[in-house]
Order: structure tokens, then C-alpha cells, then sequence
């Protein structure tokens, strides 16, 4: 375990003796749980753009990327730029859930 200061505003602090710890983690836990469902939620909204351009290229990131041209038109390049991003936060945001996930297993 790893001690942490926190600077609470004055009637938190007060309340702390009488609500102690089990309080603060309930609570903890719970911001846990509204982080984990607003990164799924964000993930969803990713997953959905990828998959646009799954549809419109007929293959995924990885097939798209091994065969992408290095001489082709405007477009193809924006959407290889922009496609690449969205896999990028995607696989961000999966890392961000799965801490979240372990950490809400420790709390």
C-alpha cells in the first residue's frame, strides 16, 4: 500500500472521523466504475469510425496498412492518417479500461 495526501475541502475533512475510510473507498470505487463506463462508452463511439472505413476499404487497419500505396490520391492518404489515429486512441483506451479494471479489483 502506498500512502497518498489529499487536500479535501473543510466539511469533508470534518466528516472523515465519522465516515472513516470505508466511505472513501465506497466512493473510490464507485468513481471507478463511472470511469470504466464512460471509457467503454468512448471506445464504442471509436469503434464505430474504424469500422466505417473497414467497410469502405473492405479489409482492416492492418491489411489496409500492408498495402497502402505510397503514390496514391489525397484521400486515401487523410483517411489512412485518420484511420491510423482512431486505432491508436482505440488501443489507448482499452489499456485505460484494463487499469481500471485491476484497479477496481485492488479497492
Amino acid at each position: 500500500m502506498k500512502t497518498v495526501t489529499l487536500e479535501v475541502p473543510e466539511p469533508i475533512a470534518e466528516l472523515y472521523p465519522k465516515v472513516g475510510e470505508k466511505l472513501l473507498l465506497s466512493t473510490l470505487r464507485e468513481a471507478i466504475k463511472r470511469s470504466i463506463r464512460e471509457e467503454q462508452r468512448n471506445l464504442k463511439t471509436i469503434q464505430k469510425r474504424i469500422v466505417v472505413f473497414e467497410r469502405k476499404y473492405k479489409t482492416d487497419f492492418s491489411d489496409f496498412q500492408k498495402n497502402l500505396p505510397s503514390e496514391g490520391d489525397y484521400r486515401l492518404h487523410e483517411d489512412y492518417g485518420e484511420w491510423s489515429y482512431l486505432m491508436d486512441v482505440a488501443i489507448a483506451i482499452e489499456k485505460d479500461i484494463a487499469q481500471y479494471q485491476r484497479l477496481n479489483g485492488t479497492v
